[in-house]
């Protein structure tokens, strides 16, 4: 049975929330395992990208013609192993960032009220507007070359507003009852944006008069790093087995996406008139 939680005290436009504990948190991360399949797909793709062929990864001229800094084949297998275990290490901490946040707000003590739910949801939806925008096609039709319907992103940016807006209630009931304070002069490290990135938004900011809000939001950003700093983590490695389920299932997807991008690109020269491009031309060109 779900208890419902009361909402929080709200003085001003400002919410005030709890937790049952600031103590550290327990996590658990997944650590993905870098196996010899992975390092070959890697080198497949990266050889097939530079144009060339089996044979001439086997040729040091050609490797190091390629590939900056790298003089043969072995070479460049060693550092497609150690980019791919970065990649591990890099996911394996973000990993730990999100647990612990998940972690900090199941100990909220009240819920966030429907309507900062709704705020982030917009942001959300308006993030996503945005990118979409640059590829220059409809929504739908974007949705639907990922085989999602306008209902499931719905529910999808729903499901994600909420958990973040927890996430952030909860960071705020721990920066408070730690007495986190956040200058300026923090902002470009909290918000990982250069100096002169971090000035100009300051300035626009500053300007529309959101600088409360930038400040929260680096006022999380460094509640959130003493969380993780103090977490109690336990590392699980990925087995073999895992590992081997993880790339079939990397596979599958791929293969999906290339059938929908397939489809669509059919569908698009189905529509177009025929035997011509799209600047009308009959699409035959003299060499």
């Amino acid at each position: 049975m779900t208890i419902q939680k009361p909402e929080p005290l709200v003085i001003g436009n400002k919410a005030f929330y709890t937790l049952t504990s600031y103590g550290p948190v327990d996590v658990e991360v997944h650590v993905v395992r870098t196996t010899d399949e992975e390092v070959e797909l890697a080198i497949q793709t990266l050889v097939r990208e530079a144009g060339g062929t089996e044979k001439d990864l086997a040729d040091p001229a050609w490797v190091a013609d390629k590939f900056d800094d790298i003089e043969n084949e072995r070479r460049l297998r060693e550092q497609t192993r150690a980019y791919l275990s970065s990649l591990s290490e890099d996911s394996a901490e973000e990993q730990k960032a999100n647990a612990c946040l998940d972690a900090l707000a199941e100990r909220l003590c009240q819920s966030v009220p429907a309507a900062q739910v709704s705020q982030v949801k917009d942001a959300l939806f308006q993030d996503i507007a945005q990118q979409i925008a640059t590829t220059g096609q409809p929504v739908e039709a974007v949705l639907a070359q990922m085989g999602m319907r306008p209902d499931q992103l719905d529910s999808m940016l729903q499901s994600e507003a909420v958990k973040e807006a927890e996430h952030e209630a909860a960071l705020d009931a721990y920066a408070s009852e730690k007495k986190i304070k956040v200058d300026e002069t923090e902002l470009p490290h909290l918000l990982q944006l250069s100096p002169t990135d971090a000035q100009a938004l300051i300035a626009r900011a500053k300007a529309a008069g959101q600088m409360d809000q930038l400040i929260d939001a680096a006022r999380r950003a460094k509640a959130l790093e003493a969380v993780v700093s103090e977490c109690n983590c336990t590392y699980v490695q990925e087995t073999e087995a895992e590992a081997k389920k993880r790339l079939g299932e990397v596979a599958a997807v791929m293969q999906h996406r290339e059938e929908l991008a397939r489809k669509a690109a059919s569908a698009a020269e189905r529509d177009s008139p025929a035997g011509s491009d799209a600047n009308g031309s009959s699409g035959l060109k003299l060499v």
